[in-house]
């Protein structure tokens, strides 16, 4: 392995204080968790982190700058995603209310969750464009083997997703003392809105 502790300690602190900026993702993740609690947000980190390991692939295997010739491709991505979030904020309006234990994930309800996620990221070709930005300024990429691209790959894609885990978390402790029937309705009309938000963003971006 090419990769020398040092290196991969400083990028992983480097990296940890980047993608612990909070966008799109992270507000969809901590509304949420506020509104559903741990369980119900966690998907949608696992989600992100799934699409984060598939740019981190094509990045250090130089696959993400052919894929911007094909800019059609990234903007069907950018556009399905942006449609999706909103599809979802939209349905959260409209069944505000509705569900009477705030904890309790209806059959398939995790899935989508996790779909939602990935394609939060799927549509941003900004992601790719990003870790193909700062790996080289860690490490030398043409002397990579097999070994370095999936201990790079892991480690990436692990403080990705311990970052989202961590807001998860905080929302959901935060939420814990809100989350009431009474409140309901509001939590989720606000959680459809910030998904519709997002939505709007990638769509601008």
């Amino acid at each position: 392995m090419s990769i020398e502790i040092s290196q991969l300690a400083l990028f992983v602190v480097a990296l940890g204080i980047m993608v612990a900026t909070p966008g799109p993702l992270v507000a969809a993740i901590m509304a949420r968790a506020a509104s559903g609690g741990f369980r119900a947000a966690a998907p949608l980190a696992y989600g992100a982190a799934v699409s984060e390991a598939i740019y981190i692939g094509l990045a250090l295997v130089g696959l993400a700058a052919l894929a911007m010739s094909y800019a059609w491709v990234l903007e069907l991505l950018r556009w399905g995603g942006a449609a999706w979030l909103v599809w979802i904020g939209i349905g959260l309006i409209r069944s505000a209310g509705q569900n009477t234990e705030a904890l309790e994930i209806a059959p398939g309800a995790g899935w989508r969750t996790f779909l939602t996620g990935l394609l939060i990221n799927l549509g941003n070709p900004k992601v790719a464009l990003f870790y193909m930005a700062i790996f080289p300024g860690f490490f030398d990429i043409a002397a990579f083997g097999w070994l370095d691209t999936v201990v790079v790959l892991v480690v990436a894609s692990s403080v990705g997703l311990l970052s989202d885990l961590t807001y998860t978390a905080l929302a959901d402790r935060a939420g814990a003392k809100l989350r009431n029937k009474a409140l309901r309705t509001g939590m989720d009309r606000t959680t459809g809105g910030v998904m519709i938000g997002a939505g709007a963003v990638i769509a601008g971006s």
